[in-house]
């Protein structure tokens, strides 16, 4: 297993302060994660036992919730650097109080979800969020980085959907004038059981609601045609279940970083299993063949180039006004010179921009 490049997204709190209808957070709330902080303690053993057991690329202090909330997340993140492995938190940047302590304890990443540049459209698929107050903390975060020389690579990271594309270029040049990097991805529907409900499953433990597919309405790549396109692809791997551990806050594997439900998908403590008895877990359930036999662990990964193809067309053909051509040729400037670093992250590590759900 040494061979294995793996990543771990680790929750380190219980909660989110959004409710983002592309979540589970917000569109699942009846299925509540474990409450509570992780322990820098905790989090130290986890970290030790990780990288005794294979070769371990990054810790994500993150997979559903908003690491901000994290009472002690400087501590947190010195943690995970002391091992001399990649330590990334990724945000809604809605909470200031921690700024300057988090860049000071210099993480390699901080990505900042965004969906727009104005409240009408942020607020929609952000829910509960305030963009003018992400725009203030995005300068607290900039002033910050200069003041303590940090080498933490910022990296705003913004979720397209059929029709914010004008409100993109107006966060790309913002978010060039604070020496951030600056990449984006199509916002899809998560969690993996709404995916599997959206597709009929009754087993999935989820319920596909109105508000659901008001949310699918809204995505460049179309729900229906995506799943199609990954069908076909037929990629016998899932980069998920093979190369990334998902870890709850109270130190619990999950079976995989796409399902939510904690009462039906946890498999055991990390710290009282070994890894590849967790890998035979994993490679053992029904979820996984559920899975990947419907190509969800395609999409998920954004796994093949068609789908690209696919939300493009798309909103060419919702938008004939808008100079698509001019949008996505930004794609090939250095500002976002980073897609292809994020293409290979997934490659790699099964993801790369979620805070979660790209929503």
């Amino acid at each position: 297993m040494r061979k294995v490049r793996w990543s771990f997204d680790v929750d380190i709190v219980g909660r989110c302060n959004l409710a983002c209808p592309s979540c589970p957070v917000g569109n699942m709330s009846g299925t509540p994660l474990q409450s509570g902080y992780m322990k820098p303690e905790l989090l130290d053993r986890i970290v030790a036992k990780a990288i005794s057991e294979c070769h371990v690329t990054n810790f994500a202090l993150y997979n559903w919730t908003e690491p901000f909330i994290h009472p002690y997340l400087p501590e947190m993140i010195r943690v995970v650097k002391k091992y001399d492995v990649g330590c990334d938190v990724s945000t809604n940047l809605n909470l200031g109080k921690q700024i300057e302590a988090v860049v000071a304890a210099n993480p390699d990443t901080i990505k900042i979800s965004v969906s727009g540049f104005d409240q009408e459209t942020y607020g929609v698929t952000h829910r509960k969020g305030d963009i003018d107050v992400v725009k203030t903390n995005m300068k607290r975060l900039a002033d910050a980085k200069r003041s303590s020389k940090s080498t933490t690579r910022v990296i705003v990271i913004f979720h397209r959907y059929l029709s914010n594309q004008r409100e993109e270029m107006e966060m790309r040049a913002f978010a060039g004038s604070l020496d951030f990097d600056f990449t984006t991805y199509w916002a899809y529907l998560m969690p993996l059981e709404k995916n599997l409900a959206f597709l009929g499953h009754k087993d999935a433990g989820a319920k596909f609601s109105e508000e659901d597919h008001l949310l699918v309405d809204r995505l460049a790549l179309p729900l229906s045609e995506a799943i199609n396109v990954a069908r076909a692809a037929k990629v016998l791997e899932c980069k998920l279940r093979d190369r990334q551990m998902a870890i709850t806050s109270d130190g619990n594997v999950m079976l995989c970083v796409s399902v939510f439900d904690q009462s039906r998908y946890k498999l055991s403590p990390f710290l009282d299993t070994p890894l590849d008895g967790l890998q035979a877990m994993k490679y053992g359930h029904q979820m996984c063949e559920t899975c990947m036999e419907e190509g969800l662990h395609v999409l998920m990964t954004y796994g093949d180039d068609k789908l690209e193809d696919l939300a493009r067309e798309n909103v060419r053909a919702h938008n004939p006004d808008l100079d698509i051509n001019f949008v996505y040729g930004q794609d090939r400037k250095k500002t976002t010179g980073l897609r292809a670093l994020a293409k290979r992250a997934i490659q790699l590590t099964g993801s790369f921009g979620r805070s979660r759900g790209l929503g």
